[in-house]
């Protein structure tokens, strides 16, 4: 663990510069900084919920505009993703699919048919793999992300393209720094300012849009927290078909 965590406060130093991601296809925060010349110290602020501090020297040598090098803002691989808040109940828990909604925590639920089983062709089916438009999921005509009207973040079942109505499909955006091994997801479902967890009675935390009008598990707002979604590249396809 300790070393997915050094490697997670590096990535989230170099991503914290590049805070408003872009939309993405659906084919595959603040920075406060001495002006001196010498080594400072920079603050680094990832939106409410985390802030990191780290002691860097800089060249004394202006850097040209013209150089400078955008955020990545469509992934080159299928994406994990895991919550960051410190000092919380949710930090570093896993992003998992689950009855066609998303929880912190809990366990990934998939199935297999039993002809492609017994071929040997189904993958693990135990991680939850997506990219900000669709789940990574082999089954034909794939499984397609949305936010419902109250703030729900869910995915479609196989086989169908029913979502509930006036969902938004495709609502993740993407972005990473350069010469970062860690992305971010971002949200663009109704104005939500981002993604909240609420607690649910199973135990698991039910991950929502951060709207007004969201209804919570428990019935009490108060009680979601909200997160920064790192988004870990991964080379592997999740499951057969997300339940």
């Amino acid at each position: 663990m300790l070393p997915i965590l050094h490697l997670i406060a590096i990535s989230l130093a170099r991503a914290a510069t590049f805070a408003s991601p872009h939309p993405q296809a659906s084919t595959t925060p603040c920075v406060e900084t001495d002006t001196s010349t010498t080594a400072s110290d920079t603050v680094i602020t990832l939106s409410s919920t985390l802030t990191a501090t780290v002691t860097a020297s800089r060249s004394t040598t202006p850097v040209s505009s013209s150089s400078t090098v955008g955020p990545q803002t469509s992934p080159t691989s299928w994406l994990t993703v895991m919550a960051s808040r410190v000092g919380s109940p949710i930090h570093l828990l896993p992003m998992n699919a689950a009855g066609y909604r998303f929880y912190l925590g809990g366990d990934t639920v998939s199935y297999c048919p039993t002809d492609v089983e017994e071929t040997g062709d189904c993958p693990a089916g135990n991680q939850t793999v997506l990219s900000p438009c669709a789940m990574g999921a082999l089954v034909p005509g794939g499984q397609h992300l949305y936010v419902t009207p109250n703030g729900e973040v869910g995915y479609t079942q196989a086989h169908s393209t029913f979502m509930p109505e006036g969902s938004v499909q495709c609502p993740f955006t993407y972005s990473k720094a350069p010469g970062a091994t860690i992305g971010r997801l971002g949200l663009r479902a109704f104005g939500a300012s981002g993604l909240i967890a609420c607690p649910t009675y199973g135990g698991p935390w039910q991950v929502f849009a951060n709207l007004k009008n969201m209804t919570a598990p428990r019935g009490n707002a108060s009680q979601c927290l909200g997160f920064d979604p790192l988004a870990l590249n991964t080379a592997d396809i999740g499951v057969w078909q997300y339940t």
